[in-house]
């Protein structure tokens, strides 16, 4: 009986948190426009961002008094239809396998860039909500990569004018009220070239990190701003 009351609570769970990513990936915007529209209509207000594309504030909030940081679940999803083309090399798609095992990996590394630039900052990372906690949550939209790093794609060329893109959108917010704070938008383009060159896997990941680091660095900076720390 309490084996079976323990699997039925496990599953409950993952059934949860299921739905919660599936209603994340549902709701976030994937364009500026999107963006831009879901937030004024939420009542948000546009402030200025040198390190963003868009970034929307509730009026009167601060980041200010946030020292703990609580972050959530990372979820990525590709630009529209971009699962379905062939894999380098292959006339098939790329496996579900490997896809995930790159949503995996960028959101691995979206993590710990960002848990790099917090604990350099001094923020305290934290596993649950209270009172001065600040909870992160990031989404990566529109994934777009030139060459994945699958089996099979060392030994096929593939040529671009850029490894990749993608778009960072985030909310922080109170982690005990829920109240949002600020919501960004930014859309990332690896090193482009005047004309296609060979792309290989290891610029993926070089991209990968590239973007983490730059997003990551930029958050901390926000919070460093709120409190006066920001050394630039």
């Amino acid at each position: 009986m309490k084996k079976t009351w323990l699997l039925a609570l496990v599953l409950t769970m993952l059934a949860s948190a299921f739905f919660n990513t599936a209603r994340a990936e549902a709701t976030t915007p994937t364009t500026k426009r999107a963006a831009t529209t879901a937030w004024t209509e939420e009542g948000l207000q546009k402030a200025p961002a040198k390190e963003f594309d868009l970034a929307y504030i509730t009026p009167g909030a601060s980041l200010v008094g946030y020292n703990q940081i609580l972050l959530g679940p990372i979820p990525v999803s590709f630009r529209r239809g971009w699962e379905k083309q062939a894999a380098i090399g292959s006339r098939l798609p790329i496996n579900t396998k490997d896809v995930q095992s790159i949503k995996d990996n960028l959101a691995n590394v979206l993590r710990e860039e960002l848990t790099l630039q917090l604990n350099a900052g001094g923020y305290r990372l934290v596993d649950t909500a209270g009172e001065g906690v600040l909870e992160i949550d990031l989404s990566v939209v529109n994934l777009d990569v030139a060459a994945p790093d699958t089996p099979g794609a060392s030994r096929a060329r593939t040529y671009a004018v850029s490894a990749g893109e993608m778009t960072l959108v985030a909310a922080l917010r109170d982690a005990v009220t829920g109240t949002t704070i600020m919501r960004i938008y930014d859309h990332y383009v690896a090193r482009e070239s005047f004309k296609p060159e060979q792309i290989r896997n290891g610029d993926n990941a070089q991209a990968a990190h590239e973007a983490a680091a730059t997003w990551a660095a930029a958050i901390r900076r926000e919070l460093d701003l709120a409190h006066g720390t920001d050394a630039r």
